[in-house]
């Protein structure tokens, strides 16, 4: 590989991971970025607009966002990669490593710049515990960061298994990233700690499928022509339904204030809400059945399109 080319690669694969980090954050950008108003703040502050500038929305009303918004990063990157890799023979290992490089400079730059203006104003006087004095203001930033780190963390895997595992892994990725896509495209919609008005939830009742028709269109593409992609496909279906009903269940539980201080009544609340969003009442089974209609048709087109493109070819 020559320099010029070496470079070129070097641009392309770091480049890749950076504009995916960034496509990952657009939900937020689109709103001007002001830190969501928070309960432990310093000083007392009812208007958005007085807030800082903060590369992520630091709230526990926005965890689901912040996690989606990262992975959706990973996702991009990963899927890009591999696309490049097939389209323009990039170099699968090294442009993973390239790409998961510039995922992290964007990502955790995004944490870094929030967590230090996050806790530069939230208030320190309210301790918790018997022993050392603890401030709830630095529990609750903890918890955001080492969440954050989590979402990261969970977004590199993701980008290296869209990269460089077998089909019948991939679809499986794809389950993840769609549930990640289905917030964020529903972030477009509503701020991260608004509510939507009559209009706003029309659309959102269509949006609520974007992770079905994402994960039948990876079911579709991977195709049905082995015993490993069958397994995959119904491992996908299997994480789109538990998984719509796990960002339900944690967004309920972290969106209801009174349960916060009391962890071991979080977890049980968010339990019920699991239990009940896997049922009838969830949309879980609603969507693993579009995602295998649209994935079942879809891998049926897609096999017979490639026999009469073999059948015609010279």
């Amino acid at each position: 590989m020559g320099g010029g080319t070496r470079m070129r690669t070097v641009g392309l694969g770091v480049g890749t991971g950076v504009l995916s980090g960034v496509v990952g954050l657009l939900p937020w950008i689109v709103t001007g970025m002001r830190l969501p108003l928070q309960n432990l703040w310093a000083t007392p502050t009812v208007d958005p607009a007085d807030m800082p500038v903060a590369l992520l929305p630091f709230s526990q009303y926005s965890v689901g966002l912040i996690g989606a918004m990262l992975l959706v990063g990973g996702a991009v990157a990963g899927l890009a990669v591999r696309l490049l890799g097939e389209r323009r023979g990039l170099p699968g290992r090294l442009a993973t490593v390239l790409a998961v490089t510039g995922l992290l400079v964007v990502q955790l730059v995004a944490l870094v710049q929030t967590a230090v203006v996050t806790g530069a104003g939230l208030r320190t006087d309210r301790s918790i515990g018997t022993g050392a004095a603890i401030s709830a203001a630095q529990v609750y930033l903890v918890a955001l960061i080492a969440g954050t780190l989590l979402a990261i963390a969970l977004a590199v895997v993701l980008l290296v298994v869209l990269a460089r595992t077998a089909p019948g892994v991939v679809v499986v990725a794809v389950a993840v990233g769609a549930l990640a896509a289905g917030t964020w495209v529903d972030a477009f919609l509503v701020s991260p700690v608004g509510f939507a008005d009559g209009s706003v939830s029309a659309v959102l009742s269509v949006t609520r499928w974007v992770p079905a028709v994402l994960v039948g269109l990876g079911i579709a593409r991977t195709g049905l022509t082995s015993v490993g992609r069958v397994i995959g496909s119904v491992l996908a279906l299997a994480v789109l339904w538990s998984g719509s009903a796990a960002v339900t269940a944690v967004t309920a539980a972290l969106g209801t204030r009174v349960y916060l201080p009391y962890p071991l009544e979080l977890a049980s609340f968010g339990a019920e809400v699991f239990r009940s969003a896997l049922g009838p009442a969830g949309t879980g089974i609603g969507s693993a059945l579009v995602a295998l209609v649209i994935g079942g048709a879809g891998a049926l087109a897609w096999r017979w399109w490639r026999a009469r493109r073999d059948r015609v070819a010279p």
